[in-house]
């Protein structure tokens, strides 16, 4: 089986690259530079192609690994060298657009919008894999994509590309943006000049915020402002944030204490249904 992987010297491609040559499949990465792309081959074993248009010739599964404000451009370049029984697969972080977008572009292969939910640091066991097929053919095809990906041990999770939308805009975005926000305000606190004294949960902490600020900046400002529902969520912990602060200031202990403990009984119900 081939794999052609565009965006294949970027963070994600790359992890990618390694992951379906480790799963024994024949990898041919594409990238916007070639020296770039003949740099990143040789380092992980697999081919390199000139440009996007030779790598998915021979391919089986075309893998689009680029931002999504980037996504028109590369199926308008790749879509009259697709062939008949080809799959064509997205891993942008939101759906809706992408896969509205390859449907409009890619008429004689099956596509699917895929979102892996983690990074290109991450170990792929029991990592979250979205699917989100719109129709008889993806779903077939999801039955098999998402067959293999449990056997790579992926927890897989199907949803439509709205649903998929919705829930980013409540959980990455948030996510993102809290991490953001933590970073500014240790940099106007000066909190490095605490590094050296620095408390377990600190660090696990800032392991956290070093991974959203180390990301792409393109793709989080996407997430950021072209994410529906991402700025009430926002908004919505700002808000919360807010009445924190009116408990300390005021000394509320009592209701302190009260709140905190709905709270871990909350995190402790939610975190059951992750198992």
């Amino acid at each position: 089986m081939k794999v052609a992987i565009i965006g294949g010297t970027g963070q994600m491609g790359e992890w990618f690259s390694v992951f379906f040559k480790n799963s024994g499949y024949d990898v041919t990465i594409s990238g916007r530079r070639y020296k770039r792309c003949l740099e990143v081959s040789r380092r992980i074993g697999v081919k390199a192609a000139r440009n996007n248009i030779d790598a998915v010739k021979g391919a089986d599964v075309v893998l689009i690994s680029v931002l999504p404000q980037h996504m028109e451009d590369v199926l308008k370049e790749i879509s009259p060298h697709i062939r008949e029984g080809q799959k064509v697969i997205d891993i942008a972080s939101v759906k809706e657009v992408p896969v509205r977008l390859m449907h409009s572009y890619i008429k004689n292969a099956v596509v699917l919008g895929t979102h892996p939910m983690f990074g290109p640091s991450a170990r792929k066991e029991n990592q979250n894999f979205i699917l989100t097929p719109t129709n008889a053919a993806e779903r077939k095809y999801t039955f098999e994509f998402g067959g293999f990906l449990k056997k790579q041990g992926f927890s897989v999770r199907i949803m439509s590309p709205e649903e998929h939308d919705a829930m980013i805009g409540e959980v990455l975005s948030l996510t993102h943006f809290i991490g953001l926000v933590t970073a500014d305000t240790w940099k106007r606190m000066r909190v490095d000049k605490h590094m050296k004294t620095s408390s377990t949960s600190f660090r696990f902490l800032s392991d956290f915020v070093k991974s959203v600020v180390d990301s792409n900046p393109g793709l989080y400002s996407y997430l950021q402002m072209d994410v529906k529902d991402a700025e009430k969520a926002e908004r919505l912990f700002i808000d919360s944030a807010n009445q924190w602060i009116e408990m300390v200031r005021k000394r509320r202990r009592k209701e302190f204490s009260s709140r905190m403990t709905e709270l871990s009984r909350y995190v402790e119900r939610i975190q059951k249904n992750w198992k």
